[in-house]
């Protein structure tokens, strides 16, 4: 164990205040009214990258699913892991799928520090998030929270389905922008995977063109973690017109510091970004508060599970729900049943919110078109069994 001195404590912590009041002194400068503006108008747009998902002793959640996978190891006998860009190199095509099972439990954990960081992204009236990772913690959370959203993602060389659901601030629409981990075959995992991604934004066919015109009608962009350094990045920004001429005036706004100042000044130049040297807490901190002093912030429209609800329900009239096909209804329930247990339930409600969100993403794939009747009955009959697996912990107790 290393004792630092009071000087050196005195020190340290004078360092950590000048920082903070840096970071502080230039979100102070921001133009907090147009942000607010752009918010209410529905014109502004959230993309978060996985340096936005904050994970204990990591750097970030891809940080964190390396480690889960092991994938630094030279003798992983699934993968080969090229660090620089994140991704994968199966050692048998067959692996992916053993991988991809391993990915999804990964996902599928509570990550307490995160949920309650995007609990305030959630109360915030966006109207679009954009997410570059493939997992549904955000979904997960809006699901938790009681906000109301819709869910989609973009997967590569299948048609864009015809139905658009328009976004807006009460009912935003969350959407992964390299696939999703509930459809694995849309995740993007190698160079492979990703040199097919490029070739169907360039046919153009597997993004609705009223969700291009969504992107391209906004009025302000605001990036969160997303992964800057790599080499694809640019790319990834070039081919959704980031660069254009069409989309030049609208207002992109970023958090991080470049440790080579060339990057800042390409993204500066290029993509006509403005850089606010803060951290991801800090700014989400202030512009929540902004969206609170000018009462713009969500109100929930779920149900909030109460103890006095739990005693007009009993599992006898949960499992007739599941008999009748009221999926939806039954997991309500059965979370109001959890939520009044205290801690002992958490585990449960964990467990139960997961099902939950995977059960509205499937409905979801199922409503624009990306799974087949069959295929959708299959999944649903997954998602039921492992209701009643949930429900018999209960009578159990």
């Amino acid at each position: 164990m290393i004792y630092l001195s009071n000087k050196k404590k005195t020190s340290q912590t004078d360092t950590i205040s000048k920082i903070y009041n840096v970071m502080t002194e230039e979100l102070s400068s921001l133009d907090w009214e147009d942000i607010l503006d752009t918010l209410q108008q529905q014109k502004c747009i959230l993309f978060l990258g996985s340096g936005a998902y904050k994970s204990p002793g990591t750097p970030n959640i891809e940080a964190a699913l390396s480690d889960w996978l092991d994938a630094k190891n030279p003798d992983n006998p699934l993968i080969h892991f090229y660090s620089s860009d994140g991704f994968f190199l199966f050692r048998k095509n067959r692996f992916k799928r053993r991988v991809i099972s391993k990915i999804k439990e990964f996902y599928n954990q509570p990550f307490p520090e995160i949920e309650e960081e995007f609990k305030k992204l959630a109360q915030i009236p966006f109207n679009m998030i954009l997410s570059i990772t493939p997992d549904n913690i955000l979904t997960r959370t809006f699901d938790l929270a009681g906000f109301d959203y819709h869910s989609d993602f973009y997967f590569r060389h299948r048609k864009a389905p015809d139905f658009f659901e328009k976004p807006t601030k009460e009912k935003p629409l969350i959407y992964n922008l390299l696939g999703n981990i509930e459809e694995p075959e849309s995740i993007i995992l190698t160079h492979g995977d990703f040199f097919d991604y490029l070739n169907s934004v360039f046919i153009g066919s597997s993004m609705n063109a009223d969700l291009r015109f969504e992107l391209e009608n906004a009025e302000r962009y605001i990036f969160l973690g997303l992964p800057y350094e790599k080499w694809y990045f640019q790319l990834l920004l070039r081919i959704l017109s980031m660069h254009s001429d069409k989309l030049k005036e609208i207002e992109r706004l970023a958090l991080t510091e470049f440790a080579h100042p060339h990057l800042r000044e390409l993204y500066t130049e290029e993509f006509k970004i403005e850089f606010i040297p803060s951290n991801l807490s800090l700014f989400i901190e202030q512009l929540h508060a902004k969206c609170e002093e000018a009462n713009i912030l969500k109100e929930k429209t779920s149900n909030t599970p109460t103890n006095e609800a739990s005693h007009h329900i009993s599992i006898s009239s949960i499992r007739e729900l599941i008999g009748k096909n009221q999926t939806e209804e039954a997991i309500n329930n059965l979370k109001i049943i959890f939520s009044s247990g205290g801690t002992k339930n958490q585990q449960n409600l964990n467990n139960l919110t997961i099902l939950h969100n995977r059960f509205n993403i499937l409905k979801q794939r199922y409503k624009i078109g990306t799974i087949y009747h069959q295929d959708f009955m299959v999944e649903n009959n997954q998602v039921v069994e492992q209701l009643i697996g949930l429900i018999s912990k209960v009578e159990l107790a």
